[in-house]
């Protein structure tokens, strides 16, 4: 059976890797339901890759977000310094919408959403010990922690409806935040 894509995909890569991100979310669920326990090493590298592409996807769409920023808005930054940061700065250089990336900046302090998303992933590569993701979580607050609930038990992640949530969650504010950020420049449209 083939699956119809909407075109206009291929036209807008932000909304690509939220797209793929998606699919990567939708993997995660049906691997929960195949294999509750993830008893079975394949299982848990098949959750590790879907985690893995879901984390580069859904955060790739705000490096795009940015790179796309830098062309539209003609800031003339080198694409390998592209960060949130050196934008922020040749905005505020040329006066241009210096106010465009204040939801990004509050969804990036320490503890928020966005913060929290981010250092799973930079712990999550390095595939940390219980002990190294436990220092991780203490250090957030209550609010930040909100329904993720990773256990990890030597090689093998084991991922819990709460923390597919939280990645939903995390998708629908990384459109959110997109769409605003979109919102405040036409250009970006």
């Amino acid at each position: 059976m083939a699956i119809k894509f909407d075109s206009n995909l291929l036209l807008d890569r932000v909304e690509f890797k939220i797209f793929a991100a998606e699919k990567h979310l939708n993997n995660l669920k049906e691997i929960e339901l195949n294999f509750p326990n993830i008893e079975k090493i394949d299982a848990a590298i098949q959750m590790e890759l879907e985690i893995d592409c879901f984390l580069a996807q859904l955060l790739g769409s705000l490096d795009c977000l940015l790179l796309l920023i830098n062309t539209r808005l003609d800031l003339g930054i080198d694409s390998g310094k592209v960060d949130i940061a050196t934008i922020q700065s040749a905005l505020n250089a040329r006066t241009k919408n210096i106010s465009l990336l204040t939801d990004l900046h509050r969804a990036s302090e320490h503890n928020s959403w966005l913060w929290v998303l981010k250092e799973f992933r930079n712990q999550s590569m390095q595939r940390p010990s219980k002990e190294v993701q436990d220092l991780l979580f203490e250090d957030m607050t209550t609010s930040a922690k909100e329904g993720l609930n990773i256990s990890i038990r030597t090689s093998n992640v084991y991922i819990n409806k709460n923390t597919i949530h939280y990645f939903h969650q995390s998708v629908n504010r990384v459109r959110e935040l997109v769409n605003s950020i979109r919102v405040k420049e036409p250009l970006l449209k």
